[in-house]
């Protein structure tokens, strides 16, 4: 074989490379869309004070892991690349609460930052949701109470105004349910299991404790030995019950230095376990607890009462609930019909680092297309290693779906003239033609393709252009209205 029979025909195609599963491409059409809606949501956030920032694709999987939630961890895009552990971002607040701080711990409070840029988040495409979009949104850093949280209502309510949608809010307090958990000597699987049962169970999903509780309790043969011999040493004050499981461990041969775990913390660990005969009833009772609190949704005026019953049962904190009404009545200040409120204490909304009240807005028009998400996380900053506690609360959005959800009238294309040499030796001063119009304002494309008269008529009917001009080497000028309805000659 001969080195140039060896070489492919031009006429050969490669096998084309196809879009990844999830992705999606958008035309100019839909981006223009994309575009108009954009612009009226930053345009509302900057009336508020709210500040564009851009934080990068790339972060460290550890800032995402500290925090959000074995769900949101699930999806993420992580690699270890050059012996880094990094993640395409699954979403914005944890990297904006990184940018403040790395770099903005010294400046006055409250500071209001907006954003905007593409997550990604390895999830089963479906209508609606695709594993890269665009999340728009805020972060009211240094704001505590009902003030914070009505305000970033409000905006994410008034966003959707903005673009012609109806919102209706949906709003709960995860602090109920944490209030109650933290009085219970649960794991941390436990509790996480208990979150996400909550969720399902107000989105009205089935969940069913029996199958979970072996796993979730840790029951089994060993497990029974250790209630056994914990019910026998009941009555052994916690001192001396130290002291005998430090002494026994000791005589055995554990190995107690040396280790990540001080003699004291393997002490407690034995005792957990001890103690663990009481796991089965205390997730019983935890699982009846969030079953009903998901149960409570509707009007405040309805759910309030059941909610106040509720926390009164179980002895809990009420200041939730003063928290809820005094946002109501903020909201009410900011013009926002109680109609379009309701209350759902169980929501839980999937990631860890909530701690008080948390929204999700929806079209009023389309019950279950939620459009918008948010709350308050008053502990992530010293999560993420601030050096003072940081009230905090925002919304985010997705922008493909508001813009297919927005009542605007259809963003107009642009006006478009193409300037063409009517010969081969007319480039150079069709060139000099385009540029000025381009210096007037106008959009303008320069033939490239040293195409005949008719066919860049044709090619400006097909791409709906609504000019042509001409430019001979004498200099002289043609401009065509491609409609048809007349020419002159310069």
């Amino acid at each position: 074989m001969t080195e140039a029979s060896a070489v492919p025909s031009q006429r050969e195609a490669a096998a084309p490379v196809e879009r990844l599963r999830g992705m999606q491409d958008v035309g100019p059409e839909a981006y223009r869309a994309r575009r108009q809606v954009l612009e009226r949501l930053l345009e509302v956030l900057g009336r508020h004070g709210y500040q564009l920032i851009e934080t990068p694709v790339l972060e460290p999987t550890e800032l995402f892991l500290r925090k959000s939630g074995a769900e949101r961890i699930a999806q993420m895009y992580a690699v270890t690349y050059r012996n880094r552990e990094i993640a395409l971002r699954p979403e914005h607040t944890a990297s904006v609460l990184r940018y403040y701080v790395e770099s903005l711990q010294n400046e006055p409070l409250p500071l209001r930052l907006a954003y905007t840029g593409p997550v990604f988040r390895y999830e089963r495409p479906q209508a609606g949701r695709s594993r890269q979009f665009t999340e728009v949104g805020c972060e009211l850093l240094g704001a505590p109470g009902p003030a914070g949280d009505a305000e970033v209502i409000h905006l994410a309510a008034e966003v959707l105004d903005a673009v012609g949608i109806r919102p209706r809010i949906v709003v709960g307090h995860v602090g109920i349910v944490l209030d109650f958990l933290s009085r219970l000597p649960l794991r941390q699987r436990v509790r996480d299991w208990l979150l996400w049962s909550m969720e399902r169970l107000r989105k009205g999903q089935p969940v069913d404790l029996e199958p979970e509780l072996a796993g979730l309790t840790g029951s089994g043969r060993l497990a029974g030995l250790y209630q056994e011999l914990g019910a026998s040493l009941r009555d052994v004050s916690g001192e001396q019950l130290e002291r005998w499981v430090l002494a026994i461990l000791q005589e055995t041969g554990v190995q107690m230095a040396g280790g990540s775990r001080t003699p004291e913390e393997i002490v407690s660990g034995v005792l957990a376990k001890l103690n663990r005969s009481h796991d089965t009833d205390d997730v019983r009772r935890s699982f009846a607890f969030v079953r009903d609190l998901a149960a409570i949704h509707g009007p405040p005026d309805v759910a309030i009462p059941a909610l106040r019953a509720l926390i009164e049962r179980h002895e809990l904190d009420p200041s939730p609930i003063t928290q809820l009404e005094t946002v109501l009545d903020l909201l009410a200040a900011y013009g926002l019909e109680r109609d379009r409120i309701e209350l759902s204490p169980g929501m839980a909304r999937g990631l860890h680092y909530y701690t008080g009240i948390l929204f999700e807005v929806y079209a009023a028009d389309q019950p279950s297309l939620q459009l918008c998400g948010g709350g308050r996380y008053d502990d992530l900053a010293q999560v993420l290693g601030a050096r003072a506690p940081l009230p905090a609360c925002g919304f985010s959005c997705g922008l493909e779906r508001i813009a297919e959800a927005a009542i605007l009238p259809a963003p107009a294309a642009p006006e478009v003239t193409l300037v063409a040499p009517a010969a081969p030796e007319a480039l150079a001063r069709a060139a000099e033609v385009a540029e000025s119009l381009r210096a007037a304002g106008e959009v303008v494309e320069l033939d490239v393709r040293n195409r005949s008269a008719g066919a860049n008529r044709r090619y400006a009917r097909r791409r709906r252009i609504h000019r042509l001009v001409l430019v001979y080497p004498d200099g002289e000028v043609q401009t065509e209205t491609i409609s048809g309805k007349g020419n002159d000659r310069e």
